[in-house]
């Protein structure tokens, strides 16, 4: 959301043939006003039902995968034995981005063959997506990169696979991982209790109802309602940077610690979050009153 600012500043009333120096201007700020604030609520989306989103858990998309032959460890991992993977695609990530895999080298005389497949509810294959077969003359420097733009269809699984083939044809060995694009939705509530007289402190919450995972840090805005809108209280009090991960059905909470000499009225808290591996961001707020 675009920010827009208007600064108001004070007018300077002149009595008699008194005159004002540069300095007696400059002791009165200007007062700025954020107007975005007053637009914010404390929820957004529908947060009073919980969505779970279609992510299967990874053992139950591997076991699904039985149209694959299964790992003999040959190449892939094993005990003693080699292993050619440097890195590939696992777990979640955003819709339109770059997956893949790299292999360290190809295996004499043998082909390399990529696919990336979607899967259904229950981990069974659904569309072959993508297919790349390359042998040991499509490397460069030894190494054989595989990548592909996943497709932008939020709440999808995916299954990244490596087989490794003999030059008669024969699937030596296999690596699959799951890949899953989260939902692009958000569900979550912001709520902040009303402190006590004399406090010095309250506490936030952010509920996660789902079906997105999301993403937020320590640290917060506190505004102050003026009569030409909310202006921003300075807050210099240090937050650790740490990322929190709150999940579908769980909630987060957090210490507020008020600056020092803050003056009674009604003030808003504003609290940023985001969807894990989406592009969703938002701001949430929640108004309290100090005595």
């Amino acid at each position: 959301m675009r920010k827009i600012l208007v600064i108001i500043t004070f007018g300077i009333i002149l009595s008699g043939c008194q005159s004002k120096t540069s300095s007696d201007f400059e002791s009165t700020p200007p007062v700025v006003i954020d107007t975005a604030i007053v637009q914010l609520t404390d929820t957004v989306g529908y947060p009073d039902k919980i969505k779970v989103s279609a992510k299967l858990p990874r053992e139950q998309a591997l076991s699904a995968a039985n149209d694959y032959h299964p790992i003999s460890g040959k190449w892939f991992g094993g005990e003693n034995e080699f292993n050619l993977i440097t890195s590939y695609t696992s777990d979640e990530t955003r819709a339109g981005n770059e997956v893949g895999a790299a292999l360290g080298q190809v295996p004499e005389g043998r082909s390399v063959r990529f696919q990336i497949t979607s899967r259904d509810i229950d981990g069974k294959r659904l569309q072959l997506i993508t297919e790349y077969v390359a042998d040991i003359k499509n490397t460069v420097d030894g190494r054989l990169d595989f990548s592909y733009k996943i497709p932008e269809q939020p709440n999808t699984n995916y299954l990244l696979s490596i087989e490794i083939v003999s030059p008669k044809g024969v699937i030596e060995d296999t690596l699959i991982t799951p890949i899953f694009v989260p939902p692009n939705e958000l569900n979550a509530r912001l709520t902040v209790k009303q402190p006590t007289k004399n406090t010095e402190r309250t506490e936030l919450s952010i509920y996660n109802a789902g079906p997105t995972d999301l993403n937020l840090g320590y640290g917060y805005s506190i505004y102050r309602k003026e009569s030409a809108g909310w202006k921003m209280t300075p807050n210099e009090l240090a937050v650790p940077a740490i990322a929190i991960h709150v999940k579908p059905g769980e909630s987060f909470k957090e210490q507020v610690l008020f600056p020092q000499n803050l003056q009674p009225g009604q003030y808003r808290l504003v609290k940023n979050i985001e969807g894990n591996n989406t592009d969703l961001t938002v701001n949430l707020a929640a108004d309290i009153n100090v005595y």
